[in-house]
């Protein structure tokens, strides 16, 4: 009676180490399968977070790229802060009197322009750009490579000959496909100024020749 006893509480014991075991088994599968959706779902979240910004991204760059007025106010502004390098470097590097001279006033009037076209950015909800994009180092660089003195005076007069020009150019030929009325009053009133440097930098091309 004993031994029967014994071996019914064996198998009994054994029963229940098998459920356990398959309880176990059970569970790990279940918290794999969690894991597995939960991974699963970040990553899809991940990949919809990514979607959107980059739609919001091309949004923003088809916005500019069609509209003139937003589009003009960017490269005036890249075009003027690289001239204000170059023109800072005139005053720091050149030799000859007039063309310092020259180089002070314009910086001044540049300054000007620049914050003009700042503020009305400000106004209009429009996104500058912090830089531009390292072009007049680049230009300052090209500058300083072969040229010294004189050589440098004169290399450093036809680059902005060569600026002002493209400047008139930018200015002019926006004149007219802009269209608020208040950024066509800011390129109207600037146009004189930029033609007043280019007629300046002429001058002091054939001062010292080319």
């Amino acid at each position: 009676m004993k031994k029967n006893k014994s071996t019914t509480l064996r198998i009994l014991l054994f029963a229940c180490l098998l459920s356990a075991s398959a309880c176990n088994n059970s569970g790990s599968t279940s918290t794999g399968n969690m894991a597995d959706t939960v991974v699963s779902k970040v990553d899809s979240a991940a990949e919809n977070i990514k979607r959107d910004a980059q739609n919001a991204a091309n949004d923003v760059k088809s916005t500019f790229a069609t509209n003139p007025d937003s589009n003009f106010v960017v490269k005036a502004t890249i075009a003027n802060m690289e001239e204000l390098k170059i023109l800072q470097a005139g005053w720091d590097k050149g030799t000859d009197k007039e063309l310092k001279a020259h180089g002070k006033m314009m910086i001044a009037d540049h300054k000007k322009l620049g914050e003009k076209v700042k503020k009305y950015a400000s106004d209009k909800g429009y996104i500058l750009p912090a830089d531009d994009n390292g072009k007049g180092d680049d230009a300052i660089c090209s500058l300083d490579k072969n040229n010294k003195g004189i050589d440098w005076d004169k290399a450093w007069t036809n680059k902005m000959v060569g600026g002002h020009e493209d400047a008139v150019n930018l200015f002019e030929n926006n004149q007219n496909t802009v269209k608020d009325p208040d950024l066509k009053a800011l390129i109207t009133d600037a146009l004189p100024t930029l033609h007043t440097h280019l007629d300046m930098m002429k001058k002091l091309q054939s001062k010292l020749g080319k």
